[in-house]
């Protein structure tokens, strides 16, 4: 057909077929002009179905290095070409280093590094980290940092910079962090703020629940952080290691030091909105570190601005005291048991045939590859743990559950 392939069927049947020849017809059609940037991706997907070959490779390296305009078609041909030595590419080398430096601060960046390596990129990796916090992207960045030589220099330098707070949590969501932060904890030189810190990050997974617990039995936990251990563990259940909790790190009385009278007692108390809703946003009753209201509060377990029309105040009530009562489809606790002896505990956030992200309070999320999952099992425990009410006054407790009754569908 000579030039006359170039036609709206003609590029149907290009994107069609399943054939090596095919690679350098697309490849024209993706530096071309002739179909639009939002049809470009399909074309592109095209050579995810070409079987190996010289032709397909080289119709990616020419992609890949076209620059100009074609930046986008140029990152998305680099990523298909991973596991290509570059010191026999010169030009895929020059093209990778261009959409790095385009990339950075995003997850694309931590992508490229996956698929081509991450040396002398330690920094790059934790300043994209810091950028997209809460993208599981982060995560990854981290974990590919932690295994750079110079990893202890570049995290020491952070956590004594501006940012050490954001630098513990992210370390906080991989195994590969979780020494680091306990030798935070342990070190006498470091700020108290930033030690406290570090206890509330290890205390948002298993593995870092479970190191604090390895230096309490060794009896190496500092005295001055017991008390943020115990806050920061009963924010969430972790039914395997709630013996050794209570033992080492008990939580203090209820405030007020009474017991609750009945829940068919308690509704008939009438409460303050204002004040419940002060009790539901600060940080030590927990909740705004979970739930969302509105605009306000952690996307992590279910939404609230609703919670009044779907539940009576005596199941409000239920929920707060005994949340294990009834926990909401989509929100059950998985546990995983890892190959390497390593745990993984949260909330599914996302699954795909290779891999599975589970979220933690606060919003942290961690990825887990399910090739490196040893057993995977769901929980009949929630993620919020008994007794909430402990951290509250009765007073406390009744407004916010009229806060809670009071929030309805308009």
């Amino acid at each position: 057909m000579g030039t006359d392939w170039n036609t709206p069927a003609g590029r149907d049947i290009v994107w069609r077929l399943r054939t090596a020849k095919s690679a350098d017809y697309l490849a024209r059609i993706l530096s071309g002009t002739d179909v639009s940037a939002a049809e470009k991706p399909r074309f592109m997907r095209a050579f995810d179905f070409l079987p190996a070959s010289p032709e397909k490779n080289g119709a990616l390296v020419q992609l890949a290095t076209a620059g100009g305009k074609a930046d986008e078609i140029a990152r998305e041909a680099l990523s298909r070409l991973k596991g290509t030595d570059l010191s026999t590419q010169p030009a895929v080398a020059a093209a990778l280093k261009k959409a790095l430096d385009q990339a950075r601060g995003t997850a694309q960046f931590v992508e490229l590094l996956r698929d081509f390596g991450a040396a002398g990129q330690s920094q790059a990796l934790l300043d994209t980290a810091l950028a997209i916090t809460g993208d599981p992207a982060a995560n990854d960045a981290i974990r590919m940092l932690m295994d750079q030589p110079d990893a202890e220099m570049v995290v020491g330098n952070a956590l004594s910079g501006a940012k050490a707070d954001q630098v513990i949590t992210l370390l906080g969501t991989t195994n590969r962090g979780l020494g680091r932060l306990a030798a935070v904890i342990s070190s006498p030189t470091q700020n108290l703020e930033v030690r406290k810190q570090a206890v509330k990050a290890l205390a948002r997974s298993q593995a870092g629940a479970e190191a604090l617990l390895k230096l309490a039995r060794a009896g190496q936990f500092p005295e001055d952080l017991k008390l943020t251990a115990a806050g920061s563990l009963a924010l969430v259940q972790y039914a395997t290691l709630k013996d050794d909790i209570g033992q080492f790190f008990p939580t203090p009385g209820a405030l007020g030091g009474q017991p609750l009278p009945p829940i068919a007692d308690l509704i008939k108390i009438k409460g303050d909105v204002a004040k419940g809703r002060a009790v539901f946003e600060r940080a030590e009753s927990s909740c705004i570190t979970c739930h969302k209201i509105g605009n306000l509060g952690v996307d992590f377990a279910p939404a609230l601005s609703e919670i009044g029309t779907k539940l009576p105040k005596e199941a409000i009530y239920e929920a707060i005291i005994n949340p294990n009562a009834g926990v909401s489809m989509g929100f059950e606790t998985t546990q995983l048991t890892l190959k390497d002896g390593g745990a993984g505990l949260g909330i599914v956030r996302s699954e795909t045939a290779d891999e599975i992200v589970l979220a933690l309070p606060g919003g942290v999320t961690n990825r887990f590859r399910k090739s490196d999952v040893a057993k995977r099992e769901k929980l009949a425990t929630s993620m919020m743990p008994s007794g909430l009410n402990q951290a509250l006054s009765q007073g406390d407790l009744v407004n916010l559950v009229e806060y809670l009754a009071s929030l309805k569908k308009p």
